[in-house]
């Protein structure tokens, strides 16, 4: 005799179909991440349509090797000043979880942060300069029609940019 086909138990299903949203989400993740490392590198750049790695994008081969080539000038310092502004906002937490906490160390410490950022700012902002004062005119010109047409976005962005401007009907 020939036994029935067994029904999947209701909670197999629910647990299945809750491991592919969360796959799902995972991936979301995963892509999200990795356009964020395209787009701006893993250093940190001043953000917004003026950054390093968004003036390179919209630059001939040429152009975006000499834009490469001062953001490789000032990876070591970049990378030296977000290391110092790390250590300093540890230092800071270690104060406030000590035991033996006192104000006048933790504002000593805060002004550590304060002044490692500070580093890390002006090092990013330098990048920047030394950036924009090596484009051509033409060069230039090219960054600022990208700008104002919302190229140096990412598509996504633009894609909801233009939903959200169509008027409803």
């Amino acid at each position: 005799m020939a036994e029935a086909p067994s029904r999947p138990s209701r909670g197999r299903t629910i647990l299945l179909v809750a491991s592919l949203c969360l796959n799902l989400l995972l991936i979301a993740l995963i892509v999200v991440g990795l356009s964020r490392a395209v787009q701006g590198g893993f250093i940190a750049q001043p953000g917004g349509q003026l950054a390093p790695g968004q003036i390179a994008r919209g630059l001939s081969p040429e152009g975006q090797a000499k834009v490469r080539g001062i953001i490789a000038e000032h990876r070591d310092a970049i990378r030296e000043a977000r290391q110092g502004a790390r250590r300093a906002r540890l230092s800071a937490f270690r104060i406030f979880a000590s035991p033996d906490y006192t104000p006048d160390a933790f504002t000593t410490a805060l002004e550590q942060v304060r002044a490692a950022d500070s580093r890390l700012e002006e090092e990013a902002i330098l990048m920047l300069k030394d950036t924009i004062n090596n484009l051509t005119p033409d060069e230039r010109k090219t960054i600022v029609t990208r700008v104002r047409t919302g190229a140096n976005r990412p598509w996504w962005r633009r894609w909801f940019i233009r939903a959200a401007a169509q008027p409803a009907q």
